[in-house]
């Protein structure tokens, strides 16, 4: 008798990591990626500059993830090491990152479907945010359908990765073919001139491009950190191999992102692109192929960005959900976080907080998803550090720790790793740098932390 399946496997954890990093913006909201890097060969550079400088922190991640196998991830690596202080740092900032890609992909949603269905958007306004107009109908979609996320991951995580299994491969066979279709129009001249500077962003030359996409670039890279939220349910996984996943995922969004900026780019005039509307791909492609061609090509990038989207939001609410379980099980969070639904044994209560954040997506409007990208970039490099020092404290205090997937070279690529978070970090918060996150950011990241403060307090006085 044939033995069934349990728990997770190599691909569902490969679709968690890439699923959830490949979202929505490659193909709803490209005119705004290239806008930010200047063109489509600095909008590359970054991108690839920074999925290079993220695999020593994939790494990290490799050697921690089977060496301790236990839902959390960052926060498991922090209290396995630090005091519970640096260990709710560590959580609290990287629940940061996920609720705000949950928010950001509730919005792209509404975005979405509203270019599908323009009726949505008839009407008078119910109000305006950062020059972007949201309208009741589009609030309603948007809460429907992150009731559908929220149900599926409701009864159980098995449930959650069956769909975004199914979501990462729909995705793939999308993206192949808009790469197909857009390389088959392709002239180099349409990625002339390499750099422009963009009205409305702040960059003036090539290299604060590139850097400008490097900053927004840790909340495109992200999900290969949700494999290790969900480790404890990989049972049918070789622990050697779980390692090698999280590195898999990563590469293969690295150059899943360059085959579309570099596709895209040479298949119009990309001065041409930033001015076009969202779903800005599928209209490249109605506009490169007159005819039916062209209309089933639109369909089929709004299929895929639809996986894309779906993905992302569903592995982030899982990622989400999972790193507030883990804080309370850390005892740095309030323990009614790790309360576990009776019959699918989900971490409701970390469920239901994430859940209220995707009810607020809809009503903030497409405008505020830069600050949310690099709040996102800013809350992963964080916990990214923390990660990466944890590593190298363990290599002295558990030497003979069982490592099924070990790092060569000592410490050297865990401190690398860590220079460059500490680097990403800076990049994000400090005025004039490229990839500052302005004072809206900084306005929401300081809330987020007293927000922090008061539930560390009270998880304090309930220990």
């Amino acid at each position: 008798m044939k033995r069934k399946k349990q728990g997770l496997s190599f691909f569902d954890l490969f679709s968690l990591g890439f699923g959830a990093m490949v979202g929505v913006g490659w193909s709803a909201t490209l005119n705004n990626l290239m806008k930010n890097g200047g063109g489509p060969i600095p909008a590359t550079l970054g991108f690839a500059f920074a999925a290079a400088v993220f695999i020593p922190v994939a790494l990290c991640f490799a050697e921690l993830a089977p060496a301790i196998p236990v839902s959390g991830g960052v926060v498991a690596y922090a209290r396995r090491v630090f005091s519970k202080p640096v260990t709710f740092i560590a959580g609290w900032f990287m629940a940061m990152a996920y609720i705000s890609i949950v928010l950001w992909e509730s919005i792209a949603i509404n975005d979405i479907i509203g270019y599908i269905f323009p009726s949505i958007k008839g009407g008078s306004p119910m109000h305006s945010l950062v020059g972007e107009n949201i309208y009741g109908s589009t609030i309603i979609v948007g809460i429907a359908l992150s009731l559908v996320v929220i149900v599926i991951n409701w009864r159980g995580i098995e449930k959650g990765a069956a769909f975004q299994s199914t979501m990462t491969f729909s995705l793939l066979a999308g993206s192949v073919i808009c790469v197909i279709f857009a390389l088959a129009h392709a002239d180099l001249s349409n990625l002339l001139p390499v750099y422009s500077q963009v009205e409305g962003k702040s960059h003036t030359t090539i290299w604060a491009g590139i850097f400008t996409m490097f900053g927004l670039a840790p909340s495109y890279f992200s999900g290969f950190d949700t494999i290790p939220q969900s480790v404890e349910s990989a049972s049918d996984v070789n622990k050697k191999k779980l390692g090698k996943v999280i590195v898999i995922a990563l590469i293969s969004a690295g150059v899943f992102y360059v085959a579309i900026f570099l596709s895209a780019g040479a298949a119009y005039p990309w001065l041409d692109t930033i001015n076009m509307n969202r779903p800005v791909l599928s209209n490249l492609f109605a506009e490169i192929y007159p005819g039916i061609l062209g209309t089933v090509l639109w369909y089929i990038c709004i299929v895929a960005t639809l996986a894309g989207l779906f993905g992302t939001w569903n592995g982030f609410y899982m990622a989400g959900s999972r790193v507030l379980y883990g804080m309370a099980k850390a005892g740095v969070l309030p323990q009614i976080f790790a309360k576990e639904h009776p019959k699918y044994k989900t971490p409701y209560i970390a469920n239901l907080f994430v859940a209220v954040t995707m009810f607020i997506g809809p009503f903030l409007g497409a405008g505020v998803l830069d600050i949310l990208s690099v709040l996102s970039s800013s809350g992963f490099v964080i916990g990214w550090g923390i990660a990466c020092l944890a590593l190298i404290r363990l290599r002295k205090t558990e030497p003979d720790l069982e490592r099924p997937y070990k790092i060569p070279g000592g410490t050297v690529i865990p401190k690398f790793a860590f220079v460059f978070c500490v680097l990403m970090l800076l990049n994000c918060i400090i005025p004039g740098m490229p990839g500052y996150m302005g004072i809206g950011g900084l306005t929401a990241f300081a809330v987020w932390m007293a927000l922090g403060i008061i539930f560390y307090k009270i998880s304090n006085r309930i220990r």
